[in-house]
């Protein structure tokens, strides 16, 4: 077996050289950040520990890489030039921005081939990033699990797994459940796009806390622009004995709150909104302002694309809600996106919602829970 220590200014370059002298079948036995005397310009070095277990022809691809030609054509230049110190100092700061752009190059191209990793950690990044994990944090994770993992842990699935999960758990944020205030109704706007699934939502929040917590719940439809939801809202409220109240008017919150001094929890349905009606959404703001929110809840589909969902947050960032409820999560497999979220926007989530079954399919965020649905590819609440 063939050891041997790779030091370098980025994990990236100390990996490709890796791949570069002991091809795929190399096994890293150990990773470290160091200081290194000879480039002290370096903030900080990868040290990796690399094995073979028999010893392989160096010129495993015969075809030189565009930085391995950059750099024998600047070493020549270097041995063979009489340029002045100026000059030479000048030309190796454009080499060095050069270098920068070849490892901006390599990390995106990592994305597809991934050539210079475990091969089971290959497997890893692919599927996070089929499930919806930005490549950006991918990338990230897979970085920190090379520093973490050493020898044989490259080999164990299982291991890999719950490293994996353990730090998709630790970068998703949740809220935890509705915070009650002793002697005080708690009064919560649940908003949204059109579609989403909000009034459905609220239903199941609403029986969730009567029967399972027993609490004193009352709800209110300000959902003024589509009768048939306040209408269904109003249904269910009968059937499931809960006081119901429409809001017609900001102004009536004021005085219709009387009513609800002994309540310890009021959900207030909102109209959905597109995006895009700033005008309606100004107003959905005014009318948050007068119900004296104590917490606000975003509901959006999970089954959007990306980019709608990052839209709508965006829109809906006018109202200052910290609380986001996932719809629909049994709809598809691919959860990324809810990572994604978390990282880009600072948001905690609160609920997931996976069927019209009233109050059974709503359940509260729990971030291992989400982490293994992130990397699984399968609804497991």
């Amino acid at each position: 077996m063939r050891i041997k220590k790779f030091v370098a200014r980025s994990m990236q370059s100390a990996l490709a050289q890796i791949k570069k002298e002991f091809g795929d079948d190399a096994i890293i036995l150990s990773s470290k950040t160091i200081k290194e005397p000879e480039n002290p310009e370096w903030k900080q070095a990868f040290e990796i520990t690399a094995a073979i277990e028999k010893k392989v022809d160096n010129q495993i691809d015969s075809k030189p890489k565009f930085s391995q030609t950059l750099e024998k054509v600047s070493r020549k230049n270097r041995e063979s030039s009489s340029l002045k110190n100026v000059q030479f100092e000048a030309m190796q700061k454009d080499l060095d921005m050069i270098g920068d752009q070849i490892d901006l190059l390599v990390n995106h191209i990592r994305y597809q081939s991934l050539p210079h990793i475990p091969k089971l950690l290959q497997n890893k990044v692919k599927t996070m990033i089929a499930g919806g994990i930005s490549p950006t944090i991918s990338n990230q994770l897979v970085d920190e699990l090379m520093l973490n993992l050493k020898g044989e842990d490259f080999l164990d699935n299982d291991l890999i797994d719950n490293k994996i999960i353990l730090k998709l758990k630790n970068n998703i944020q949740v809220s935890g459940p509705i915070r009650f205030m002793k002697g005080a109704p708690v009064y919560v706007p649940i908003i949204g796009p059109t579609g989403v699934g909000k009034t459905t939502t609220i239903a199941k929040l609403a029986a969730l806390y009567k029967y399972n917590y027993d609490r004193k719940v009352v709800l209110i439809s300000a959902d003024t622009y589509r009768i048939a939801a306040m209408e269904q809202l109003k249904a269910f409220a009968e059937i499931a004995n809960i006081p119901f109240e429409p809001i017609y008017n900001p102004n009536e919150f004021l005085e219709k709150s009387k009513k609800f001094r002994n309540a310890d929890l009021v959900l207030i349905d909102t109209p959905g909104i597109n995006p895009k009606d700033m005008k309606r959404m100004i107003q959905l703001k005014d009318l948050i302002r007068f119900s004296h929110a104590d917490e606000i809840h975003l509901v959006l589909n999970i089954t959007y694309k990306n980019e709608m969902l990052r839209d709508a947050i965006k829109t809906f960032g006018i109202i200052p809600f910290k609380n986001i409820i996932f719809t629909k999560i049994d709809e598809i497999s691919n959860y990324g996106d809810i990572l994604n979220i978390c990282k880009e926007f600072d948001k905690s989530i609160s609920y997931l919602t996976f069927g019209q079954n009233i109050p059974e399919d709503i359940a509260l965020a729990d971030r291992k829970d989400i982490a293994t649905m992130i990397l699984r590819g399968k609804y497991g609440i």
